[in-house]
């Protein structure tokens, strides 16, 4: 039986997990795989903690991770990219806005032989400064990294384990798994499918956050050789607990 790695970055999102959790459970029965989900604790202000303890108490399939310092969404990806051990990994929000029956389609899509899927949206709910600047990283991705024009990114995906290993192998300090991914392969494909609304708590980015993701994109991803002098090394983020692994 196939395993199926859910990598999901939490954030305060207490309300939202057992749900979530229950959702995966419940399509692993419906569609014959098997899986495991691997919560990443971005040291959440609420009760995230308490919440993902329980699950994993309740079900072995469920690891608990712990950063010991805030060090943000896609460095809490990255780590857990690093304990999967599925032959695909999917990455979804914690929010519930990613619809978990979108994820067979992925699935039948990547096994067509991209070595990525993104689900795409084209509805959205927040705040136009998102908009903008998922345009803008778009048009970012396209030019400096030669990502194909009719091919979109999101953090709603699916990912080959050898594509996954291969940008584990990165170690730079700065990590965005979208870039890295493209800077390794350009067999993309998209599915597109309805965003749902936001049941729970309120999105983190501003923004002043995503203009300095797209200035550190083109510092540690871009070809420009003489760049190379500010792209630190080494892990940001430290591991303070894990359970069920």
């Amino acid at each position: 039986m196939e395993l199926i790695s859910f990598v999901i970055p939490v954030y305060n999102s207490e309300k939202s997990l057992d749900e979530l959790c229950k959702n995966i459970t419940s399509l692993s029965y419906s569609y014959g795989f098997d899986y495991e989900i691997i919560l990443v604790d971005d040291c959440s202000t609420d009760n995230s903690r308490k919440a993902m303890e329980m699950l994993s108490c309740s079900n072995p399939k469920i690891i608990s991770v712990f950063l010991e310092k805030n060090s943000g969404q896609q460095n809490a990806i990255f780590c857990g990219l690093g304990l999967s051990r599925g032959s695909l990994v999917v990455n979804m929000d914690d929010d519930l806005q990613h619809p978990i029956d979108v994820v067979p389609k992925l699935i039948d899509e990547i096994k067509k032989g991209f070595d990525i899927v993104y689900g795409i949206t084209d509805v959205r709910y927040d705040e136009n400064y998102r908009n903008f600047g998922s345009k803008l990283t778009d048009r970012l991705f396209t030019y400096i990294l030669k990502k194909p024009r009719d091919k979109r990114i999101s953090s709603f995906r699916i990912i080959r384990r050898t594509t996954v290993d291969s940008i584990l192998l990165d170690n730079y300090r700065y990590v965005y798994i979208s870039a890295a991914v493209v800077k390794h392969s350009h067999k993309i494909g998209n599915i597109f499918y309805r965003k749902a609304c936001r049941k729970h708590g309120k999105s983190n980015y501003n923004f002043k956050k995503q203009l300095i993701i797209f200035f550190r994109i083109i510092v540690y991803y871009s070809n420009f050789s003489f760049l190379e002098i500010f792209r630190k090394r080494g892990r940001q983020y430290k591991i303070k607990k894990i359970i069920n692994r």
